[in-house]
């Protein structure tokens, strides 16, 4: 297939290369002096993934460089604050035939996609791995809870690409799996980073030191059966069921063995950059306020996340 992915920075190039790998045109949409060192020397991927080097990649820095055709498969992996400029630029490359994955964190992102798309052509992607990106040119994976997970929306959006896309990717080396139940996991993603990026990039601690005091503890405890509340009350299907089976999961099988890494919200902390925390706790602080449940944990440290962020001048 001809593929573009679009925010081609750590996990997009993860992505992308490995798309490439499995025998896709694919084409990145990302930073100047990324798309520069991968034009120049190939594009690295290292880590937890094993070393690959790939060349036959397409880069470049906006989507007007691209080859002007409409692409088969397009890949979101911007920022979830960015998706509706994203979506936007994309609109010369799809056609009535491509289909569009928000490969993203947060709620809002697919939304948004078929807000301008529709929803027989939005894809939904639960990405749960990390990646660090040491220089240009190099993408290092460093951490892995679950395999990727990829699924449609509407039982008009074709199926067979999906779980061919799902295929390729998991042979290639990224591990990957095609569902049926796509909006159920990606809470479920959502429930683990809303418990564990704000807190990590405040008290400047990986995952694992989070289990170490009854505080955290606490607040994670909270902010799970907080967005239990919320999703039972919009009707999203919740899997586990209940939010202390969550809790139980998170604490015993998710953070185990992510025990050591950083949140990405404590990296946009460093770098002076806007952080996801509107798509991520925010979101569940204001869908709470729709379905007039009370969210005061989200509430507060989406209020501290974005405090952070003004007195430090983040927002580049």
């Amino acid at each position: 297939m001809n593929i573009l992915v679009m925010g081609a920075g750590a996990i997009g190039s993860v992505l992308g290369g490995f798309l490439a790998k499995a025998g896709h045109a694919v084409t990145l949409v990302g930073r100047a002096n990324h798309m520069d060192a991968i034009r120049r020397n190939g594009l690295t991927i290292s880590g937890i993934f094993g070393q690959h080097r790939i060349e036959n990649l397409r880069p470049c820095v906006s989507v007007n460089d691209a080859d002007g055709t409409a692409y088969d498969f397009v890949f979101i992996t911007v920022k979830s604050y960015d998706t509706e400029r994203a979506v936007e630029e994309l609109v010369p490359v799809v056609s009535t035939n491509t289909l569009v994955c928000s490969y993203q964190n947060g709620l809002g992102n697919v939304d948004a996609v078929a807000a301008r798309f529709g929803w027989a052509r939005t894809v939904g992607a639960r990405a749960i791995y990390g990646v660090r990106l040491p220089e240009p040119g190099h993408a290092e994976a460093t951490v892995i809870a679950k395999p990727t997970a990829i699924g449609r929306y509407d039982a008009a959006t074709p199926e067979a690409p999906l779980k061919q896309i799902a295929k390729d990717l998991d042979t290639a080396g990224l591990p990957t799996v095609y569902t049926e139940r796509i909006a159920t996991i990606l809470w479920s993603k959502v429930a683990y980073n809303c418990a564990l990026n704000p807190l990590s990039a405040l008290l400047d601690v990986p995952y694992g030191r989070l289990l170490e005091t009854a505080e955290t503890r606490e607040l994670m405890t909270e902010i799970v059966h907080e967005l239990y509340a919320v999703g039972t009350a919009m009707g999203v299907e919740l899997e586990p069921d209940n939010a202390e089976a969550y809790r139980r999961q998170l604490f015993e099988e998710l953070i185990p063995p992510t025990a050591n890494h950083y949140a990405s919200m404590r990296e946009d902390f460093r770098l002076k950059r806007r952080t996801e925390i509107g798509a991520l706790n925010g979101a569940i602080a204001a869908f709470g306020r729709e379905q007039d449940i009370p969210t005061p944990t989200n509430t507060h440290l989406t209020r501290l996340v974005r405090a952070y962020e003004q007195l430090h001048s983040t927002g580049a």
